[in-house]
């Protein structure tokens, strides 16, 4: 059986992050690297497992059966018995299948514990902090949007893969959408984001880019009812470097006052 020889550190970064993400998946951290292990080697004992593994050869044993129960290890009888990982593709499909079993059990249980759905004019304004929570909250409120997103967005850091995929999205659904950044990557990445949409150079509330410190980020208008703007609190860089309000509500009065005011300024460069 071939060997592997010296792991380099690239190596070991590859194999410390494919540990981590089995982890993710409910892996015990012993499993994930017997699992990493009988990837390298192809297929072996539980010796030639605990060499390349770091696991314990005591426990290799009950790791190889907890992911030969997962499906994701095939087991031949003798002695020694000899472990085979299977395919990599088919190990994600029987670990993507395991995963959404498990979000449809906790969808059923959680519409079963949900509470009377509210009305679409509810009033509720909300609190945002950080880059990674904006950016979702813009990423949901436009992968909900069903007619119209107006967004200005200066602040490249929201732009993130998610974002940009529901951007899509929302582009292939027929969303009319007018976008506009003092920023030409942004206004390139939202072009190639989403082709039908008009994205135009502004300046209405921006004096330079990058953006400074208190300056706003992003404001987004989602079919006349959802409304979210943010602000850069920090330098860039920083986890928590953006606030932002935003509500799915149209009872709030600004959301109403919103629509001509943000149209005004989106379009204020076109011509």
């Amino acid at each position: 059986m071939e060997r592997h020889g010296v792991t380099t550190s690239e190596d070991a970064d590859t194999i410390e992050a494919a540990v981590d993400l089995l982890e993710r998946f409910e892996f015990t951290e012993y499993e994930a690297r017997s699992f990493v292990a009988l990837c390298r080697i192809g297929q072996g004992s539980a010796r030639d497992v605990d060499e390349v593994s770091q696991v314990p050869r005591a426990r290799v044993y009950g790791c190889m059966e907890a992911l030969a129960e997962r499906g994701v290890v095939d087991v031949q009888e003798g002695s020694p018995r000899t472990f085979r990982a299977v395919d990599h593709d088919e190990a994600i499909a029987t670990i993507e299948r395991r995963t959404t079993r498990q979000l449809d059990q906790l969808h059923a249980r959680l519409a079963a514990l949900s509470a009377p759905e509210r009305g679409s004019e509810s009033g509720d304004v909300w609190v945002l902090e950080g880059v990674a929570p904006v950016a979702d909250r813009l990423e949901g409120l436009i992968g909900a949007a069903e007619a119209e997103v107006l967004l200005a967005l200066a602040d490249p850091s929201l732009l993130t893969d998610d974002l940009r995929a529901a951007i899509t999205d929302a582009d292939a659904r027929e969303v009319e959408m007018l976008a506009a950044s003092p920023s030409e990557e942004i206004r390139a990445a939202l072009r190639r984001a989403a082709p039908h949409a008009t994205v135009l150079e502004t300046w209405t509330w921006w004096e330079e880019v990058p953006i400074q410190q208190g300056a706003i980020s992003a404001i987004a208008l989602l079919d006349g009812s959802a409304l979210l703007a943010s602000t850069r609190l920090h330098a860039a860089g920083a986890s928590d470097d953006h606030r932002a309000v935003w509500t799915d509500g149209g009872a709030v009065p600004i959301v109403g006052m919103m629509r001509p005011l943000l149209e005004s300024g989106l379009r204020r460069s076109e011509g």
